[in-house]
């Protein structure tokens, strides 16, 4: 049996690792072979990798899998040779992830055109699904002023192909929003009107832990793609430049928001540059108005070599979290880059 686990030794969820087998011996629907677990299991195809089959077992609370481990152990020693999708596999192992931050893909086919206005739309559809495992954990994150996730649609190779892109910060909100994810996956939904239907799989794009982004090698020039409109609040108004003390301000007060006490940065005053840029405001459509952010590319560069370590680690996180205002409606989607 393998595992894969993060630097804790706490669940966020488990994949069974599948490889094709000729075995002659009986086969179990894959979704009969846990009937011992008495909890309600959710189950998700996640993207092949080098052609390796892995299915994420899902629950409405991470809570509960230590209790599905044991299960799993018991059924691995008794017959491994299970069916799923017309298929026979060998169940191989079993992958332990306890990652804090995960940053997720959802394919989503649109009988029609979808519209720019979708922020709201799919800031529901995460709560919705969120909210059919652990109705008391969504309405306390409504309720939070800062959320653990970013949201927002990324066009595919045609104008009906979409993916959702999910960011989430918080490694107890993984197995429920899955868990809800999972009673939806390849059938039909509503976007705005327009009948759309969830692909058979989803896509880990990334994960990563606090502990290791705080470890990242140190840059003095950090260079941010901003995906989507990008903006901030300064002073009571609405700023599109994104300037280094506001993005990084904006980045530090999430990290400490949801980073373990011990690993939570001062607060500074920063004094980065910005040294290049190729920007330019776009208007991201919302329901009753549009909000005016900006989309580019800038290059920062911190001479103080603490900041530069801050920084970089902020840099990283951002990939997960997103920058500025209103990230789980869209906004704020960056990346690093080396242009």
């Amino acid at each position: 049996m393998t595992f894969t686990t993060d630097s804790e030794l706490e669940f966020a969820g488990l994949s069974l690792v599948l490889q094709p087998t000729a075995a002659t011996t009986k086969s179990i629907p894959l979704s009969n072979w846990l009937l011992e677990c008495e909890h309600s299991l959710g189950w998700i195809p996640l993207a092949k990798n080098q052609g390796v089959t892995k299915i994420f077992v899902t629950l409405s609370s991470p809570e509960l899998y230590p209790e599905l481990m044991q299960v799993i152990w018991l059924k691995m020693s008794q017959n491994r040779t299970v069916e799923w999708l017309g298929k026979i596999y060998e169940v191989t192992g079993v992958e332990v992830d306890s990652a804090a931050l995960h940053v997720l893909q959802i394919p989503i086919y649109a009988t029609d055109i979808l519209p720019s206005t979708l922020g709201r739309a799919i800031h529901a559809l995460f709560f919705h699904w969120l909210g059919l495992a652990d109705p008391a954990l969504a309405e306390q994150l409504h309720r939070q002023e800062s959320l653990p996730v970013s949201i927002a649609m990324i066009p595919g190779k045609s104008p009906q192909q979409m993916f959702l892109k999910i960011g989430i910060v918080q490694r107890e909100i993984l197995a429920s929003f899955l868990w809800g994810l999972s009673q939806d996956l390849g059938n039909e939904i509503n976007l705005t009107g327009v009948t759309c239907r969830l692909g058979n799989w989803i896509e880990i794009l990334q994960s990563s832990s606090f502990e290791l982004l705080s470890q990242v090698p140190s840059q003095k020039e950090i260079t941010f793609q901003f995906l989507s409109p990008t903006s901030f609040k300064q002073s009571q108004v609405i700023q599109p430049f994104p300037l280094p003390e506001l993005v990084f301000g904006s980045l530090l007060r999430r990290w400490n928001t949801f980073a373990p006490v011990g690993l939570q940065f001062p607060l500074v005053e920063w004094r980065g540059m910005t040294c290049a840029y190729e920007l330019k405001t776009k208007a991201l459509k919302m329901k009753g108005g549009a909000e005016i952010g900006t989309t580019g590319w800038v290059r920062y560069e911190f001479p103080d070599r603490a900041q530069a370590e801050m920084a970089t680690t902020l840099a990283h996180f951002a990939n997960f979290a997103g920058v500025g205002r209103k990230t789980a409606m869209g906004m704020g989607q960056v990346r690093m880059t080396s242009l």
